[in-house]
């Protein structure tokens, strides 16, 4: 047998494992009932946030809170274009003049009027560095803000920035607001009632938000191991699971009849490459190892079917995206594309050495295995090195690797490619993590992030797309789909494909009958 073979047969027993063993658990921890409810709506998370200041917050687990708890003046749409939200209608007068009027009879969660002069102050707080954040680098082409009158603010640019819109989906808070010693007034959908640190968020409906939500109250409950987030799904003390469970697990609760919501995602997963050390500096090798991966196998064996390959950064449904299939595997090809370029295997059968660099999580460490072992049927040895994150994510930052496997999230507008890709970008000034240059391409994203009609922008960032897949300085894996589980009496879930946790304002529970009566529910 191949060694990949064998290796994707260990998987397999691997997963199966793994699933009994959570069958069995999941089956014993229905012996206890739930105990009291804290909330209408309960749903498990693996991390609280780092803060709950729309300004400050960079993680995931923040931005979960943020959707319920603040609106920004833009919002994405399902195409990933801006669309308006606390903003009712805008226009540019120039390309470097914003007119945005503001809905009317907007509140904040404290009863506060929302004002032109509160978004114009949460602006201007990022961009004089009070507090630090995140956030400024979207924000830089923004000259100056100013309230015309309630309702009305004017953006006067610096250069012209088509990201611009997206940009300004930060939340909007009231005139005055400190950094620090923080509590999240906003006009989401949800105020917070009580934060227990480690363990709880519990969130009341913003009596001033219009429409209500459908859960009077939600809690998200801080559960950091995947097998402990299972166990308390089936024994119903949560109601549901958003992205936060290992796909072993989905398909054991597809199987026990738990609901399963699946749609196409937008995060994109990819092998980068350092394009600064030989012989990954050339494009022709970069395109062999792209060629060599066997995305399908990883796909249907370690992600259990919870993904598609990607062809690139932006996913099928972005308005920007081009129409290119995904690399696929041609082991043929990636051999002679390797030969040609002067790297004939050795006695040995290899080529050239390099090292993988990942995260030491379960599922980053099978697909390490997986791809290292693609790899060596083209001649190539590859040596696995699975890091905490903390340490693996420092090397990445500074160029120190061959190649690593990471996941791009959140990338709404097509100027994401400038800053990951455009030669200036080398942190700590952008996300060009592998070095990449190119000087066609350098042009073709400074000339979209300019360009105001999105007619005009897109053969920009087709070409764009075009060149990044023939050069390869990431290989494109799969775009991972956005998946939710819960219990039966649970509805209106609508997943959006960024994975945000937006759409929470419009879930609800049916409380059924052994529940009233006060016995544990059921799937």
């Amino acid at each position: 047998m191949k060694p990949v073979r064998r290796l994707r047969a260990s998987l397999l027993r691997a997963g199966r494992g793994a699933g009994l063993l959570l069958l069995s658990l999941l089956s014993g921890a229905l012996a206890c009932g739930p105990p009291p409810r804290k909330a209408d709506l309960i749903v498990a998370v693996e991390q609280e946030p780092a803060s709950l200041d729309p300004r400050v917050g960079s993680d995931v687990a923040a931005d979960r809170a943020f959707r319920l708890l603040y609106r920004g003046l833009f919002a994405v749409g399902p195409d990933f274009s801006p669309q308006t939200d606390l903003a009712e209608t805008w226009t540019f007068e120039d390309p470097q003049r914003l007119r945005v009027v503001l809905r009317a009879g907007v509140r904040f969660s404290d009863g506060r009027p929302l004002r032109a002069r509160d978004a114009a102050f949460t602006i201007r707080s990022i961009l004089r560095d009070d507090p630090p954040s995140f956030r400024k680098g979207d924000l830089d082409c923004i000259e100056a803000v100013e309230a015309v009158d309630d309702l009305t603010l004017v953006f006067r640019l610096k250069e012209p920035r088509a990201a611009l819109l997206s940009a300004l989906n930060v939340g909007i808070l009231p005139e005055g607001t400190e950094a620090g010693a923080f509590v999240p007034v906003g006009c989401g959908p949800y105020r917070l009632r009580s934060w227990t640190r480690g363990q709880w968020l519990l969130f009341e409906a913003n009596p001033f938000a219009s429409p209500a939500p459908s859960s009077a109250t939600l809690a998200f409950k801080v559960v950091p191991d995947p097998v402990v987030r299972a166990l308390e799904l089936r024994r119903g003390t949560v109601d549901l699971v958003v992205n936060d469970l290992p796909p072993d697990a989905l398909a054991r609760f597809a199987d026990l009849g738990y609901r399963v919501w699946r749609a196409p995602g937008a995060n994109f997963a990819y092998v980068g490459f350092n394009c600064s050390r030989p012989p990954l500096n050339r494009a022709e090798v970069r395109r062999a190892l792209s060629l060599s991966l066997d995305r399908g196998a990883i796909i249907r064996h370690v992600l259990r079917g919870y993904a598609r390959e990607a062809a690139g950064l932006l996913p099928p449904e972005h308005w920007a995206s081009v129409p290119l299939p995904p690399p696929g595997r041609d082991l043929a090809a990636a051999d002679a594309l390797l030969d040609e370029s002067g790297l004939p295997r050795g006695r040995d059968g290899v080529r050239f050495r390099i090292t993988y660099k990942t995260s030491d999580n379960k599922i980053s460490r099978q697909i390490a295995s997986v791809v290292a072992e693609n790899l060596r049927e083209v001649g190539v040895d590859c040596r696995t090195q699975w890091l905490e994150w903390g340490t693996f994510y420092g090397d990445v930052k500074r160029g120190d690797f061959d190649a690593f496997g990471l996941t791009w999230v959140g990338v709404t507008d097509p100027d994401g490619l400038r800053l990951r890709y455009a030669s200036w970008a080398v942190p700590p000034l952008g996300f060009n993590r592998g070095r990449y240059a190119n000087a066609e391409l350098d042009g073709l994203l400074a000339a979209g992030s300019r360009e105001m009609n999105p007619d005009l922008r897109r053969p920009l960032y087709v070409r764009a797309q075009e060149i990044l897949a023939r050069e390869v300085p990431a290989a494109p894996l799969w775009h991972a789909d956005a998946v939710c589980v819960a219990l039966r009496d649970v509805e209106g879930v609508v997943l959006p494909p960024d994975g945000n946790f937006s759409f929470l304002s419009g879930v609800r529970r049916r409380v059924p009958a052994q529940e009233r009566s006060g016995s544990s529910r059921l799937p």
